[in-house]
């Protein structure tokens, strides 16, 4: 029996229990000794809380001491979930700062290629237009090289041109003449 039975006062036992070792777990009060007057179990002697009208069981001090080991174990579960939380919070802070502090330096970097080169990029430019204008010197330099070569060299041509025409008049001239030599021996002998 769970609940309380009506109650008598016996001359033996009644009053607050000092003598019990037992305290009431819910409230933390001394029991009191009550003696019952209903039913079978009319002159049986049992403790009670002071407070309310609940007859003590050892077995309720196992449960009540179960119940506060449940809850001490959900107070620390709790404690660490929000440990947990507060640190996957953290992290999901961590991590969008992250993405936004990337996302902002690509955006930087992207319009400083759009409107401008970076400082490396435009140093790197400036030895690239340097070169390219050494080259298109070395160019010009060469062309006017060529040019005057084929200036130089048309005059040689057309020196050899005529030396070659001479060479070729002496040459008609004396192959004539041989020819004609040759002819006047052979009529001669």
């Amino acid at each position: 029996m769970d609940y309380a039975p009506d109650t008598v006062d016996g001359t033996a036992f009644c009053g607050i229990a000092l003598d019990c070792p037992e305290i009431c777990r819910v409230h933390n009060l001394q029991l009191r000794k009550c003696v019952a007057f209903q039913g079978t179990d009319t002159g049986r002697k049992f403790y009670m809380c002071q407070i309310q009208n609940e007859k003590y069981h050892p077995s309720n001090s196992l449960r009540i001491d179960e119940r506060i080991e449940n809850a001490n174990l959900v107070k620390e579960i709790t404690d660490e979930k929000i440990k947990i939380e507060k640190k996957y919070s953290s992290l999901v802070g961590d991590v969008n700062k992250f993405m936004d502090d990337t996302e902002i330096k690509i955006q930087k970097d992207n319009y400083a290629n759009i409107m401008g080169k970076t400082e490396d990029q435009k140093g790197e430019v400036e030895a690239l237009k340097e070169e390219v204008a050494n080259l298109k010197e070395a160019q010009k330099t060469q062309a006017m090289v060529m040019r005057n070569c084929e200036v130089r060299w048309g005059d040689e041509r057309e020196f050899l041109k005529k030396e070659n025409k001479k060479l070729k008049k002496k040459l008609e001239y004396k192959v004539q003449y041989l020819i004609h030599e040759g002819q006047d021996n052979r009529i001669s002998s």
